[in-house]
């Protein structure tokens, strides 16, 4: 494959004029709460019968379970159950403190060090005692077992924020230093115009890698059984190709094949052995893409 192409007005389309990182929503079942610049959902149905549980409950909406990061974002907690419409019969909740590894101290749900001493008493020092509970009266924690009986479950609150790196919630997008970019790995298959559409929908657009060093972050980021969407290409039968970004495409990486009757540019890693390969693909073929925006910093 020699270029690839899409002029940004061959779909109609224009790039956002700005990325914004303050987006006041992410899910309608959460709350944006300005003061901690973070999106919160309390889980008040009860089914938290155990600390892990309620980690994937979380995880399912790409979000994390709930800790304080400083000592008074304990109280928002005590915020949301106040809007409940039903008096809650529970004082305590799961948060994400745990001692799962035996490491001899609790880290958070994120792998961390906690960001305060905690004060942490346990009423039943018997148990295996590796989860935290909080009160949401009064901020105080609590040893507790990660698993709960059926009679005895938690509630448990789950918190999304914002990527200082990238511009955008969406977790799917990873900062990398190196290109100051963020790329997200869409692994669902698209037809090309249907990815582009995506991507911009994101507030990004089909990934263009365009020096060598953007070659090799894309590169460790794919796996080694796929080819993928990228933003390039073919303005019209046989003519040169371009990026999404209207620059001809410059040949710059190792090819593997190129079908003459293809009009869409992918990227693999043929293998793993350590090159971007490119090569064109029938744009109406369904293939997994790579979505790309600048970084914040």
């Amino acid at each position: 494959m020699k270029s690839i192409v899409i002029l940004i007005s061959l779909i109609g389309i224009t790039l956002p004029s700005a990325y914004s990182r303050r987006v006041p929503f992410y899910r309608k079942d959460y709350t944006y709460i300005e003061e901690f610049d973070a999106f919160y959902k309390l889980h008040w149905d009860l089914s938290g019968t155990n600390w892990n549980l309620a980690f994937m409950a979380c995880d399912d909406e790409g979000a994390t379970l709930f800790y304080p990061k400083i000592r008074g974002e304990w109280a928002l907690v005590k915020n949301l159950t106040d809007k409940m419409t039903e008096e809650p019969n529970v004082t305590e909740i799961f948060v994400g403190f745990h001692n799962e590894f035996d490491l001899g101290e609790f880290i958070t749900v994120d792998g961390h060090s906690t960001p305060y001493p905690l004060d942490v008493n346990s009423p039943q020092s018997d148990l295996m005692d590796n989860c935290v509970t909080m009160n949401i009266d009064n901020g105080m924690f609590h040893e507790d077992v990660c698993i709960r009986t059926q009679s005895t479950p938690l509630p448990f609150v789950c918190k999304k924020t914002d990527d200082e790196s990238c511009p955008t919630i969406d977790r799917g997008y990873k900062y990398v230093k190196s290109s100051r970019k963020c790329y997200k790995i869409n692994k669902k298959p698209h037809m090309w115009q249907d990815a582009m559409k995506t991507c911009f929908m994101e507030g990004g657009i089909l990934a263009v890698i365009e020096n060598s060093a953007q070659a090799k972050d894309v590169y460790n980021i794919i796996d080694d059984s796929n080819h993928y969407f990228v933003g390039v290409r073919r303005l019209f039968s046989q003519s040169d190709y371009y990026t999404v970004k209207g620059q001809k495409f410059s040949d710059m990486y190792i090819q593997s094949y190129d079908n003459p009757n293809a009009d869409c540019g992918t990227v693999a890693n043929n293998g793993g052995n350590g090159y971007i390969y490119t090569s064109t693909e029938d744009c109406g073929q369904r293939l997994p893409f790579i979505c790309e925006m600048e970084a914040q910093k």
